[in-house]
């Protein structure tokens, strides 16, 4: 197998080496998959080497299984139907097989048939139907299509054939078909549509949930590596598992024992008996692969690595990848490398974890990445109580990730609250896809450690952002994501709202029995910016606490507050804890939620504490004003979720993809590996086709022709050097505004050309454009996040102070008017100091046509419309400039893919 392996490997490199022999291999086609049923597979185009294997996958299909593929009896391909089906030229012939290990399991192939349109085919294995093999090669070949200027599918489907119509008719594209002559007829456009996409991510969600579901949930565990030593990896996860009271089928590999803690050792995986689901393989980098290719002899589905060290060393960053390539080609899924495995509470229990103990069944969903980030997380449910459903570990997210534990925890019925702490994000843009749909119904918490975009920990193999880290907070909280700064922070508010739930509105009561301590609740509750309905700092100071009971009763009772602070300076008497378990009775009958700072000495606040931990009915008590406040904060952020965009993103009639196609590409056919800046007509040609105008711009190169060119525009006008840096910089000597007659565009070229004689740039013309509010919109094609635009004021200032506004097209009506109103400055659009108001609406509708051409034209690495003007009524784009380069292979376009680099 290995030799096999290697071998397509060389003919890969060599079919990309040398054009001259045929057709260039196009290895970007390249991808691992997630199948219906949880498991994984190897996408690629097919190769001529590959004539043995289909032929063995042709006579594997049933004898009705060819007949609806090739509408005849066909018991075996003949030579010539091998050649011409293996030796493809990945443009008017192009055809992908579908590989676990070595074996095909599905083939689908396209073949053009004029310059627009291409008829497409599939074949799926018998044994694998109903893992929805169709639907990804369906995406994946319409994508190279796309990419080859195809934009037309046609297929002839016999009328038996139900199950190849239903995944023409499920795909969210527009079908058409048609019975001719006995045979269905179908068409369909294939450029992505918001049905299509919505379709896509369904079955990925299903897909990757499925994946989680049975690495979660195995009913038999395989421990590879356990040692006779208590003090290993693998025996510390055969003790988790054994305290976890876990009831699967439990089996051993290691060298050094016949039979361990009562459980028989095996010397071999293969020896291993039975059916096995999940597999931890607790070895050295280097015997992991072998290992995994051991498992998927006996059937294993999952694996779990705990293993470090993979990234230490160019050779192990290789190691880690091979690896997960040789799972995904095997169908496995894979846990790691460096996890700290997984572990789940209630009816079902089971630890494959490093987890000090076992938490108290209740609705926290948490996940971390790093062994670090992991344990610490798992020290904080220990020392806090916290009631934990689920903990995953996925390491370095070489393969399972935390994009695929919101996948499974979206459906989970027992989680109500979800914590995350992650060091990178491999997949940003699916990252807040999943939990833009996911916090309308749970909220979820995010910590992302100051710096950790800037310094990846070793194995995380992410694409890099060029956007600073504001961007993506902004980005996050668009999507309801609640962002903490700590884990402490994290975990505080995982706990509050695991115990109690989310307030039912934003109203704070504050109440404290010293006006000091109250007026120190109430400084971090401004600070916090929470809406303060009630402030009771007269409550006594005294040894009996229930005089507190009473004055929260008084202020939960009534109706008027969703969240009550208590500040209690402790008097040292009485049965603090029985007045704090009457008080959160009373904030359930009230339906409000109460978060408790205690200030008393370290002893007797630790003891209240240890008493919280061990009763989910108490609150959570804080010895900090601060650290209380800043927990209702996070958990009021949390509940404002509902209030999460949920409008389909707007679209506009007037626009002309097609033009805009042509003149992207014709323009980066005429340009180099760096691709090109459009020639502001060009830009302005693109921009139109989004029904964008541009004030028009005449280049001028002397006395005479300015003044032609001005009798042409017509008085009063701008004049302005086409430097980009100067521009619009009037402050260097570059824009000359409000000439309104001859002599004065005389005088202004004068003095432009004496100010500018550094610089050889042209100099241009353009009417005035109205008086307006002056912006700036940008979008950006960034590495990770894919296309972002931003929309800030026109300025130095702007700049400076980074008053930016950041988001992901494409946009509702009302995303677009809230990134027009996002940025602190952007109140000058509503008037000020006797202005008027500027026209927001008009604004929000550039926003609208911008994030399409963004989503659309992936070629448009960078573009900038500056300044923006916007009046009273409507805009003018002052000037646009606009950078193409080769389209970048997208983390989150119209095709499923498992994250990861492609191997091979």
């Amino acid at each position: 197998m290995a030799e096999r392996r290697d071998g397509l490997r060389s003919l890969r490199r060599r079919l990309r080496d040398d054009e001259q022999d045929g057709p260039v291999y196009p290895a970007h086609w390249e991808a691992d998959i997630a199948l219906r049923d949880g498991s994984a597979a190897h996408l690629r185009p097919i190769l001529p080497e590959d004539a043995e294997a289909l032929q063995e996958f042709h006579q594997r299909q049933s004898e009705h299984s060819r007949y609806l593929r090739f509408f005849a009896p066909m018991p075996r391909l003949s030579p010539r139907d091998l050649e011409r089906f293996t030796h493809v030229d990945h443009d008017d012939r192009v055809a992908f097989v579908v590989l676990v290990g070595q074996e095909i399991i599905a083939v689908g192939r396209y073949d053009r048939i004029d310059a627009r349109s291409a008829e497409v085919a599939f074949n799926v294995s018998d044994h694998r139907q109903r893992t929805g093999l169709a639907s990804v090669l369906l995406e994946h070949l319409a994508a190279a299509a796309r990419e080859r200027g195809i934009n037309r599918f046609t297929a002839e489907v016999l009328p038996e054939n139900t199950k190849m119509l239903k995944v023409f008719t499920e795909t969210g594209f527009d079908v058409e078909r048609m019975l001719d002559d006995g045979v269905v007829m179908v068409s369909f456009r294939i450029d992505p549509t918001a049905r299509s996409l919505a379709v896509m991510a369904e079955r990925e969600h299903r897909a990757e949930a499925r994946a989680m579901e049975r690495l979660l949930h195995p009913r038999s565990v395989l421990l590879v590596g356990v040692s006779s030593r208590a003090d290993s990896v693998g025996g510390r996860f055969l003790t988790a598992l054994e305290a976890s009271g876990y009831e699967g089928a439990v089996h051993l590999v290691a060298r050094d024992a016949l039979e361990l803690r009562g459980y028989r050792v095996w010397s071999k995986i293969t020896d291993v008996p039975g059916t096995v689901d999940l597999a931890v393989i607790a070895l050295r980098p280097e015997a992991c692969r072998a290992a995994i290719e051991k498992c998927a002899e006996i059937g294993v589905r999952s694996v779990v690595i705990p293993t470090e060290g993979f990234p230490d060393s160019a050779e192990g960053r290789q190691l880690q990848r091979d690896l997960v390539a040789t799972a995904r080609r095997l169908g496995l899924r894979l846990l790691g490398p460096g996890s700290l495995g997984f572990l789940r509470t209630g009816e079902d229990p089971i630890s494959l974890s490093l987890a000090p103990a076992m938490p108290r069944p209740g609705p926290v969903a948490l996940a971390g990445q790093s062994s670090a980030l992991s344990a610490m997380l798992l020290a904080g449910v220990d020392s806090r109580g916290i009631a934990l459903h689920e903990f995953v570990g996925v390491g370095n997210r070489a393969d399972v990730s935390l994009n695929d534990t919101l996948q499974h925890w979206e459906d989970e019925k027992h989680v109500g609250v979800i914590g995350l702490a992650l060091e990178s994000m491999g997949n940003p843009r699916k990252f807040t896809r999943i939990a833009r749909r996911l916090t309308r119904t749970t909220p979820l918490i995010v910590l992302r450690p100051p710096g950790s975009e800037s310094h990846l920990p070793p194995g995380h193999d992410v694409r890099r952002s060029t956007l600073p880290r504001r961007a993506i907070d902004q980005v996050l909280d668009s999507a309801g994501v609640v962002q903490a700064t700590g884990v402490d922070h994290l975990l505080d508010i995982v706990d509050a709202i695991g115990r109690q739930g989310l307030p039912l509105g934003d109203r704070v009561g504050l109440l404290s029995n010293t006006a000091a301590l109250g007026a120190s609740l109430r400084g971090a509750a401004d600070m916090a910016g929470l809406r303060i309905v009630a402030d009771n700092r007269s409550v006594p100071l005294s040894p009996d606490p229930r005089l507190l009971q009473r004055a929260f009763t008084s202020m939960a009772a009534l109706g008027e507050v969703d969240v009550v602070v208590a500040g209690i300076l402790d008097a040292q008497r009485g049965d603090l804890v029985e007045i704090l378990r009457q008080m959160a009775q009373i904030a359930r009958h009230s339906e409000v939620v109460l978060l408790v700072c205690l200030v008393s000495s370290v002893e007797r606040v630790a003891a209240v504490q240890s008493q919280v931990r061990a009763d989910s009915a108490l609150p959570p008590v804080h010895a900090t004003p601060y650290s209380v406040v800043r927990t209702s904060a996070g958990m009021l952020r949390a509940a404002q979720r509902p209030r999460v965009d949920e409008e389909e993103p707007a679209q506009r009639e007037d626009i002309d993809r097609a033009a805009a196609r042509r003149l992207v590409e014709e323009a980066l056919d005429r340009s180099g590996e760096d691709g090109t800046t459009l020639p502001p007509e060009e830009g302005a040609a693109l921009l139109r086709h989004y029904g964008i105008d541009v004030l028009p711009a005449r280049t001028v190169h002397h006395e005479e022709d300015a003044l032609a060119v001005a009798e042409e525009i017509g008085y009063p006008l701008a004049l302005k050097s086409s430097d980009p840096v100067l521009r619009h910089r009037a402050d260097l000597g570059g824009v000359r505004l409000g000439i309104t007659d001859a002599a004065q565009l005389r005088h202004a070229l004068n003095e432009m050309r004496t100010d500018l004689a550094f610089s050889s740039a042209p100099l241009e013309l353009q009417a005035m454009a109205p008086a307006g509010v002056p912006m700036v919109v940008r979008s950006v094609e960034d590495p990770s996040l894919g296309p972002v635009v931003s929309l800030s004021v026109a300025g130095d200032a702007t700049d400076l102070l980074d008053d930016i506004a950041y988001a992901i097209p494409p946009f509702s009506e009302r995303a677009a008017t809230e990134l027009v109103d996002a940025p602190a400055s952007a109140v000058k659009l509503r008037g000020r100091g006797g202005l008027p108001p500027a026209d927001r609406p008009a604004l929000a509708d550039l926003v609208v046509r911008i994030g399409l051409l963004a989503e659309d034209v992936p070629e448009a690495s960078s573009l900038e419309l500056y300044p923006v003007l916007v009046a009273q009524e409507g805009l003018t784009v002052v000037s646009a400039r606009i950078h193409l380069r080769p389209a970048p292979n997208r983390t989150d376009g119209a095709r499923r893919v498992l994250a990861g680099p492609a191997p091979g």
